[in-house]
């Protein structure tokens, strides 16, 4: 028998269920400053076998006294938990693990007299499992991973196979959000390449846009060290687009359209790409809503330099790139795909085959998905601690016509 420890930094978020709420700090050190009784944090981990084991939570600070109510509603588990000041490693009781998949462990502060006496409640650093036989029974986020990117969840992709990749000038692809599964944080991108995607993101609960970024050559993530000879130049833009740098996963150039899209309504995009004079292509990419205007609008056109190619490499992606929100699950839609090449002849797409990013390559989270579903056609979902599926990476799957 061992003892393993999940820390809260790498798989805790808060969720709070007043109108506001004072947050507390979730840091690589754990929970801290959290006073707010409206405030759940929730704890994920996933056991793949059952057994009852036992849960010690660990505190590095000295404590003072608090009750909180720790819960696991999945197996009807309800412990209230009183700290004192010599409680730093404090037991939470057994739980039994009857069937595999994902245990939300939430913590809640009550409205007990000693609470308001005592203002914040204690550190939270990591949950202790005890009597496990098999430590490759849990999977959860080590802190050997990067917390940003295990708190974002697991990236998952398409990648389109074509009856030809001979010069491909153009192409579609047509996106869905489903109604509720727009959580901030989610980048439905409908078209990448080689060198750039474009693709659709919900930025807040107030602002989204449609973007449109192309690499530099030039190998760095800041984009004040590109060189003129390497920089990505604007050719033209939409009248609302928006041109900046960007940085951090690479540089180049970046354009996006602040736009009110809503989940439920099919979008259209369109990406073309052609090598130019000069050492340059020319990669440009357009936006449709069928609910507003019957013919594509012009994001933006960028020439990259010491690029001679049309479109290569063509996915999609789904992924979530606000930590804080990576216990929500979102899922996308990808439908009606063309590619025409430099002749204006049709290329037909046969199938698309899955992969994912190191987050769950590694093992750190199994919250990932992809599919086909013929009337609303190929799918991905990630995040949200939903249970482990049967799709494995390079799955391959084919729309029936």
């Amino acid at each position: 028998m061992t003892d393993i420890q999940i820390p809260f930094g790498w798989n805790a978020y808060q969720s709070c269920s007043a109108i506001s709420c004072t947050s507390p700090y979730i840091t690589e050190q754990g929970i801290q400053y959290w006073s707010d009784t409206n405030i759940v944090i929730s704890l994920f981990f996933y056991v793949t076998l059952a057994g009852t084991y036992n849960l010690n939570l660990l505190s590095t600070e000295v404590q003072r006294e608090a009750e909180i109510q720790v819960s696991i509603q999945s197996i009807s588990y309800n412990y209230y938990a009183n700290f004192n000041t010599d409680s730093l490693n404090l037991s939470l009781g057994t739980i039994k693990v009857n069937n595999p998949g994902y245990l939300q462990v939430q913590f809640k502060g009550t409205n007990s007299l000693v609470n308001q006496r005592t203002g914040n409640y204690p550190q939270l650093n990591a949950l202790i499992i005890q009597n496990v036989q098999d430590q490759n029974a849990f999977t959860f986020v080590q802190d050997s991973f990067s917390s940003s990117y295990g708190r974002r969840g697991p990236s998952v992709h398409l990648t389109y196979n074509l009856q030809s990749y001979n010069k491909i000038q153009q192409f579609y692809n047509e996106v869905t959000i489903p109604k509720f599964w727009d959580a901030v944080g989610t980048y439905a991108m409908a078209i990448g390449f080689s060198y750039g995607y474009l693709g659709m993101q919900v930025n807040s609960e107030s602002e989204r846009k449609i973007i449109f970024s192309v690499w530099s050559p030039q190998e760095t993530d800041d984009p004040s060290q590109i060189s003129p000879e390497n920089s990505v130049l604007l050719v033209s833009k939409g009248n609302n687009t928006t041109i900046e740098s960007f940085g951090n996963e690479g540089s180049g150039g970046k354009s996006y359209l602040v736009y009110p899209w809503v989940a439920g309504v099919s979008y259209q995009f369109k990406l073309v790409g052609q090598p130019s004079t000069n050492g340059y292509s020319i990669y440009s990419a357009y936006f449709k809503d069928p609910t507003k205007f019957q013919d594509y609008i012009l994001i933006a056109s960028w020439k990259r330099p010491k690029t001679q190619e049309y479109l290569n490499g063509i996915y999609s992606f789904l992924e979530n790139f606000e930590p804080e929100k990576g216990y929500i699950s979102r899922k996308a839609y990808y439908n009606n795909q063309k590619a025409i090449d430099y002749k204006g002849k049709n290329v037909k797409v046969l199938s698309a085959y899955f992969t994912y990013d190191d987050t769950a390559s590694q093992q750190q989270r199994l919250d990932y998905d992809g599919g086909v579903e013929n009337l609303k056609g190929y799918y991905l979902r990630n995040c949200g601690f939903f249970n482990k599926t049967s799709v494995q990476y390079g799955d391959t799957f084919v729309q029936n016509s």
